[in-house]
């Protein structure tokens, strides 16, 4: 110990570009590759001093981990034949089992989540806090029983909101950003890339008044970047064509009407729920106004609008928790990761160009029995 001490501290550091195995690092260490490799993924094996010792030399000397070697000697510590498969844990937070069946966002992550662990050899377990009897403190104690580690929480429908979750011993990561605490690393749909190519979108079917409904709670992440692309765009473009955002709080039958005899929009930006609002009080789409969604996992599925490719954030999701249950990296990370999914515009029957548009009725907005709207679950905000 002494010895590696000495070099650690003696060392003349190598230039970055160097190439340096763990064969060298050992070698100067005095101690066996096998050691060296247990300190560089922070194993518990060892001591903490020894550890220390060993990354501060492996630093000196200008070691630099290789992501593809690692990937692979994961895949071969969690997939080699004959080792019983290790579990990950799938949280949901919020919803009840029979919501979730009809909440498409979550279960499309989930896919996605199950798909790569079985790439690698882990089998996925779901747990509902929403279950009778189940809380986080319950959680942690079937999860330390079961010797589970890896653990992703999807995020709250509702909005933004805390999590009262000892995630000591666990390597976690969410999706979206509506988990504000405990601050975690997450993988999310890339909220501004979205809106930027709707309103690129729009403008190219040549449309120039461009109204956003918000679905979205003021304050989170998700309202943030969807309303700063907004605002942008209207600061680039005449006066004359800027419409105010309509607000989450507003959106009601009645506030809609008068919004849009108002400003009169060539297309609405927003989410499903606002699509079926509109459909209730007589807006005929995309004869009226066209509409562009948000999220096209809400019927109707063939609108136009932004795939926000929730399998593959649920996917990059899990490579969060792998890479730290690969450097046995637990707890609440100092520096929390972002992982930005981009989205696909999908062309639809709600979105057509202006010139092609079918010939209006005399009245725009016939009045109609209001249907009751689905609610809208603002996911990843």
């Amino acid at each position: 110990m002494v010895d590696l001490l000495k070099a650690s501290h003696n060392l003349i550091p190598m230039p970055q570009t160097t190439t340096v195995s763990m064969k060298k690092i050992a070698e100067t260490a005095g101690v066996s590759v096998s050691t060296i490799s247990l300190a560089l993924r922070n194993s518990a094996k060892i001591s903490a001093g020894r550890r220390a010792a060993i990354l501060r030399l492996a630093e000196k000397m200008g070691y630099r981990n290789d992501p593809r070697i690692s990937e692979l000697m994961l895949y071969l510590r969690t997939a080699r034949a004959g080792r019983a498969p290790s579990n990950i844990a799938f949280v949901i937070p919020e919803l009840t089992r029979d919501q979730v069946r009809h909440y498409s966002p979550i279960l499309c992550m989930l896919d996605g989540v199950r798909e790569m662990a079985g790439t690698v050899g882990f089998e996925v377990d779901v747990f509902h806090l929403a279950d009778p009897g189940m809380n986080t403190k319950r959680l942690r104690s079937i999860l330390t029983a079961r010797g589970i580690r890896g653990v992703i929480i999807a995020p709250f429908a509702s909005g933004v909101a805390e999590l009262d979750f000892d995630i000591r011993g666990f390597s976690v990561a969410t999706a979206g950003y509506s988990i504000v605490k405990p601050r975690l690393h997450r993988a999310c749909p890339h909220y501004q890339q979205m809106m930027d190519e709707l309103l690129e979108t729009c403008t190219a079917l040549g449309h120039r008044r461009l109204g956003l409904v918000m679905t979205y709670n003021e304050g989170g992440i998700g309202h943030k970047l969807f309303t700063s692309s907004f605002l942008y765009y209207q600061s680039k473009i005449p006066a004359d064509d800027r419409i105010p955002i309509l607000p989450k709080p507003e959106i009601s039958p009645g506030h809609l009407r008068r919004w849009l005899a108002a400003h009169r929009p060539d297309v609405v930006i927003s989410a499903a729920s606002v699509y079926h609002l509109l459909h209730g009080i007589g807006v005929d789409i995309p004869r009226d106004v066209s509409f562009a969604s948000i999220d096209l996992s809400e019927p109707p599925t063939d609108a136009a609008g932004a795939d926000q490719r929730y399998q593959l954030v649920g996917r990059e999701a899990l490579t969060l928790v792998l890479s730290q249950l690969n450097l046995n990296r637990t707890g609440e990370p100092e520096d929390p990761r972002v992982l930005l999914v981009d989205s696909h515009q999908r062309e639809g029957f709600s979105l057509v160009a202006k010139n092609s548009r079918p010939r209006k009725k005399k009245k725009i907005f016939t009045p109609r029995r209001a249907s009751p709207a689905p609610a809208f679950l603002g996911f990843l905000h």
